[in-house]
């Protein structure tokens, strides 16, 4: 299998666990006691563990990449930016409204590349604006009401700044390390170290039945560990545009996840605009990258 089916195949994954993520988080608190800030902040005391037990059943200890570690903790602080600002983000806008908006960073990491004299599908202005279009048509019901908290607005442009600047930094640091274990591991860490941090300001909820633990370990190894582990890998074998372009998808199958599991129902409208982000995906990834700038020719 070549290095761009199988980089597509982790990213695909990793939007997958994202929009299984996002499900948990809405069903959790269906069955638990806990907020979203505290959802948030068991995440990752969860997932760095776990993360922890796997590296020391499958790695020696020396393998532990310190060379790396600085930017490795650098992502996990990054992350853990974007996982907060999302939760304080969904507390002011709606869901849709929030999707709209936070699903601009897969934009913002092409223009990122394009910008910066790196490898960019050459349809990419044909391409991110139908995905856009797709993403609007899927999530946004045309004749609710449009109101916008301009502090939850601010927020989630600083959780889409965040998720933007993990995958770059990805696609950057990964790139050159062959074993995505350690680093993840590390990140997940860092990631941790913020939620313990913020547990006195933020306070720490316990989930009151098994459902509650079931659902939050779940969200924590399916919805945390899988989807940045297959991230961090997939971007090492695409360029980091391609890489975001695919993450698009992440909205419609949480929309899917919940048809199937919440009993919801999809109207004409948001088969169109699932079948436009679909169809856009496909039309960027296998459209040719532009030529590279001068500067980056000369460094390969």
């Amino acid at each position: 299998m070549n290095k761009k089916v199988l980089g597509v195949i982790f990213m695909v994954m990793a939007a997958f666990g994202l929009a299984v993520a996002v499900f948990l988080i809405k069903v959790i608190q269906l069955f638990t006691n806990i907020s979203p800030q505290h959802i948030a902040i068991w995440r990752f005391i969860i997932a760095a563990p776990a993360l922890w037990i796997i590296y020391f059943l499958k790695e020696q200890p020396k393998s532990l990449d310190l060379k790396h570690s600085w930017w490795f903790s650098v992502m996990g602080v990054v992350l853990s930016i974007s996982s907060f600002s999302a939760v304080f983000a969904l507390q002011r806008l709606s869901s849709s409204i929030y999707i709209i908006v936070c699903f601009i960073y897969p934009s913002l990491v092409v223009l990122y590349s394009f910008f910066s004299g790196s490898a960019v599908p050459r349809l990419f202005w044909l391409g991110m604006p139908l995905t856009l279009f797709g993403l609007l048509l899927t999530t946004f019901e045309f004749g609710s009401v449009f109101a916008i908290d301009p502090i939850g607005l601010l927020i989630t442009i600083v959780n889409a700044s965040a998720l933007a600047a993990y995958m770059i930094l990805s696609g950057k640091v990964f790139k050159t390390v062959q074993n995505k274990l350690p680093g993840t591991t590390i990140a997940m860490s860092a990631a941790m170290l913020v939620g313990i941090i913020l547990i006195p300001f933020l306070g720490i909820e316990i989930p009151n039945t098994l459902e509650g633990w079931v659902m939050l370990v779940l969200l924590s190894t399916i919805g945390t560990v899988m989807p940045f582990f297959a991230m961090n890998y997939g971007l090492s074998l695409l360029t980091t545009a391609r890489g975001s372009i695919i993450i698009t998808i992440q909205p419609v199958l949480t929309v899917l996840l919940g048809m199937i599991f919440l009993n919801e129902t999809l109207t004409l409208q948001q088969w169109i605009g699932g079948g436009l982000v679909i169809l856009a995906i496909i039309l960027l990834e296998r459209s040719p990258d532009r030529a590279l700038t001068r500067a980056v020719k000369s460094e390969s």
